[in-house]
């Protein structure tokens, strides 16, 4: 395993070996010992761990050191953009000339995403130096976080985008507009990014296929749907005794499958904006009728019923996602395999609140409870992840309920099993899939959805 480092070097500890000095890259000699929970997270640390929700885009904080002298402490931080053998991805500068278009619309995109939560912790800056941006090919991920001086502008974003050689000339008007203040919400620069992006659709779905099994378990709570072109999908995992976790999840599945189709099915494509909102006013009505539903039974506390969702919605180039509890969406390419949601969970509500580390969190008791799922949180309390993502090469995208991302098991496997389908059978490596789910977990239900998308 290798990390970045920052910090006071001279506190490293010996299990670690620096083997990259532009960035700071070291090396675990002892990756199968447990890592140390840390005593406390200095200021610092804390903006890593409040931008925990943009993990695909921001590293996280793997463990931190104390100098013996109390001194300031040394930082290694984990999901950085690095390749599994330590190697630096291209920064944005490097990357960019070779970039295609629709490429580079997409890295934009993510940065705009990231403006204003970067502005909140005070760390923006960071933002602005293309050199602390690493690119690999969706994905824009930083180095490092660094503090602002003082608040920076949205205009400071569009000039350090101009030193990216070349600009299209629609980039160029969306910089130049940045730059003079014409662009003066990041609301309004999302936009704009993600209307260029739509216009420059792939080919669109080169496949699709959903599966499901029950596992070691007498009855499946789960259940899927997606459309046949595979312009949009839905896994559900239920949850709730005397069958009510089978219930909550078909209820779901069917309003959101009616929902996603009106969306999928208009004349004109919908703006990046009315999709993601639509999505989420889906999850809100789905939720409300299965608190209804709740009621109406007399269902309370444990014995409601409830069920976990992810869903995508494809319009053009542009992925749509959505998620409510701990079942996944990953995004694999010829590159790497990125998880995209971050479960609804107490481990990582405890990271996110600064209070631990991603490595720490794992050894606490409870940490994979539940902190939302639809039918089982109050309408004011849900708060469902709707996000956009460009897809500018072909690749796949895995829905997911826990039973097969338990494990990691999606991490260890993508390059074996997943990766293959990009070229190959949809149906032969989803066999795979659960043959090697039921052999490595098993223990629950087993269901998953796969797009092949081609640009």
């Amino acid at each position: 395993m290798h990390y970045l480092v920052t910090g006071n070097r001279q506190a490293l500890d010996r299990r670690y070996r620096v083997v990259g000095q532009s960035p700071a890259i070291a090396r675990d000699l002892l990756p199968d010992q447990p890592t140390a929970a840390p005593a406390g997270l200095p200021a610092g640390c804390r903006p890593y761990q409040r931008l925990h929700h943009f993990r695909w885009a921001i590293p996280e904080i793997h463990t931190c050191m104390a100098a013996p002298n109390g001194g300031e402490p040394c930082v290694l931080l984990a999901r950085g953009p690095l390749a599994a053998d330590g190697t630096p991805w291209p920064t944005l500068r490097q990357g960019w000339p070779a970039a295609p278009p629709l490429q580079q619309i997409g890295w934009l995109v993510q940065l705009a995403r990231l403006w204003e939560p970067c502005v909140q912790e005070g760390v923006a800056s960071s933002l602005l130096a293309p050199d602390n941006i690493g690119v690999l090919g969706w994905q824009a991920c930083l180095f490092y976080l660094s503090g602002d001086p003082a608040p920076p502008p949205l205009a400071a974003l569009g000039q350090s985008w101009q030193s990216l050689i070349p600009l299209s000339p629609p980039l160029a008007a969306i910089v130049g507009a940045l730059c003079l203040g014409r662009i003066a919400r990041v609301e309004e620069l999302s936009a704009a990014l993600e209307n260029l992006a739509a216009a420059n659709p792939g080919r669109g779905p080169a496949g699709v296929l959903g599966a499901t099994h029950p596992g070691s378990r007498k009855a499946n709570e789960d259940c899927f749907i997606h459309d046949p072109p595979g312009t949009y999908g839905i896994v559900c995992d239920g949850m709730g005794g005397h069958e009510g976790g089978a219930v909550a999840s078909r209820l779901a599945l069917d309003l959101l499958d009616r929902e996603l189709q009106q969306l999928s099915r208009q004349t004109q494509p919908l703006p990046p904006l009315q999709v993601r909102r639509g999505m989420a006013l889906a999850l809100y009505r789905a939720n409300q009728l299965l608190l209804e539903t709740n009621r109406r039974q007399g269902r309370q506390r444990r014995h409601q019923m409830g069920t976990t969702v992810v869903a995508y919605c494809l319009t053009g180039s542009l992925l749509h996602i959505a998620h409510v509890g701990d079942s996944r969406i990953y995004l694999i390419d010829r590159h790497h395999c990125q998880q995209l949601t971050v479960d609804d969970d107490v481990a990582n509500q405890e990271v996110s609140l600064a209070r631990t580390t991603s490595s720490a969190v794992l050894r606490m008791d409870g940490s994979g409870h539940l902190t939302q799922a639809l039918g089982v949180i109050a309408m004011e309390a849900l708060q469902p992840t709707v996000q956009t993502f460009v897809l500018p090469e072909d690749c796949l995208v895995l829905l997911c309920s826990d039973g097969l991302c338990d494990g990691s098991l999606v991490e260890r496997c993508w390059q074996t099993v997943l990766l293959p389908m990009l070229t190959g059978d949809l149906a032969a490596g989803a066999r795979q899939l659960i043959d090697l789910a039921l052999q490595e977990l098993g223990h629950d239900n087993i269901t998953f959805i796969l797009l092949k998308y081609a640009a």
